[in-house]
């Protein structure tokens, strides 16, 4: 029996938070709200909008997942530019309270984005990355609802600060399968630690967060199938910004789930 949550990102379609909700909310049973630039103008929702998510959420049948900022530096060797880090990341906590989200998404990056070095000190990485997650937890989010996304390194240079704080994780498959990276091995390791799962498919050219028609059927149905077999209950994202690519997405993963059952 299914105990996940099927998701979708809040700009499948070309329009606002509320509008995508209302249009995915009987298709979904959760929304990614990604609020990746919150201090661009419209970079968060005004008051009528943060009340109509509420109210849609209190309709019942929907749960809302946030991501926070991809600029913030979490782990930044830039003192000023970790705190600004934490201070984003904040922001988008402290407005999206409204709406009750069940899990935050956070990236910790290497140094100041994606695709940086290992860190020659780990030690001053590991503290850097507690300082802020410690200042995130400090403003009262509940500790299982902070999810460390596993990036572009091996998350196992974290772990004992996500042990410490006994924090789970964001799996972002498509990146994971896109990079490849060995998913069943890190499905072993990290999938009893996972709250939200992000899938997209990758095309040929290499641009991601595309339908899942471009994940090979045996990997879509391995996956399927270890998410039912491993009772998990978290959030599967759709994670792409287009219609079309959603609506192929969906089918593909209700008919795996189909193909799944005994």
């Amino acid at each position: 029996m299914r105990r996940f949550r099927i998701g979708a990102t809040s700009f499948v379609y070309p329009a606002g938070w509320l509008a995508n909700v209302e249009r995915l909310r009987d298709r979904v049973e959760d929304v990614e709200l990604l609020f990746f630039e919150p201090w661009a103008p419209c970079g968060l929702p005004d008051a009528r909008e943060w009340a109509g998510l509420a109210a849609a959420r209190r309709r019942g049948g929907l749960t809302y997942s946030v991501h926070t900022p991809l600029s913030a530096s979490l782990a930044s060797e830039d003192e000023a530019r970790r705190r600004a880090g934490v201070a984003e990341v904040l922001r988008v906590i402290e407005h999206s309270r409204a709406v009750e989200p069940s899990a935050f998404v956070i990236h910790v990056y290497l140094g100041d984005g994606e695709g940086g070095p290992r860190p020659s000190d780990l030690a001053g990485f590991r503290a850097r990355s507690a300082r802020s997650l410690e200042a995130l937890l400090a403003s009262g989010v509940p500790a299982e609802q902070l999810c460390v996304e596993y990036l572009d390194y091996d998350l196992d240079l974290l772990w004992p600060v996500l042990e410490h704080f006994e924090l789970p994780v964001a799996l972002d498959v498509g990146h994971l399968l896109r990079d490849g990276r060995d998913l069943s091995a890190i499905l072993r390791r990290y999938l009893p630690r996972a709250r939200l799962i992000q899938w997209h498919g990758t095309e040929p050219g290499g641009r991601d967060h595309k339908s899942l028609a471009h994940v090979p059927a045996e990997l879509r149905r391995a996956l399927l199938a270890q998410l039912l077999d491993s009772g998990y209950s978290g959030v599967l994202t759709l994670e792409v910004f287009d219609a079309a690519d959603f609506e192929s997405s969906l089918a593909l993963v209700h008919a795996g789930l189909a193909e799944c059952r005994p």
